[in-house]
């Protein structure tokens, strides 16, 4: 599945390295879901709250305790 980014959630890695706290404020206010941080145009992390990635680590145990049944 390829990935569908906007381009108002690319974050170049350069940008990224000098506005961090301004990343981390456009996350935490909701202004942004993730960010995906790229190297050269090519999609290299991507950025979200703890809380959402808690989300999905739960949602993962969730899928592989039901895979197991």
């Amino acid at each position: 599945m390829p990935l569908r980014v906007r381009l108002d959630e690319l974050l170049p890695a350069k940008t990224a390295a000098r506005e961090l706290p301004r990343a981390l404020r456009r996350l935490e206010t909701g202004e942004a879901d993730h960010l995906v941080i790229t190297n050269r145009n090519e999609p290299r992390a991507v950025l979200i709250t703890v809380e959402r990635y808690e989300e999905l680590l739960r949602g993962a145990l969730i899928g592989t305790a039901a895979a197991t049944i």
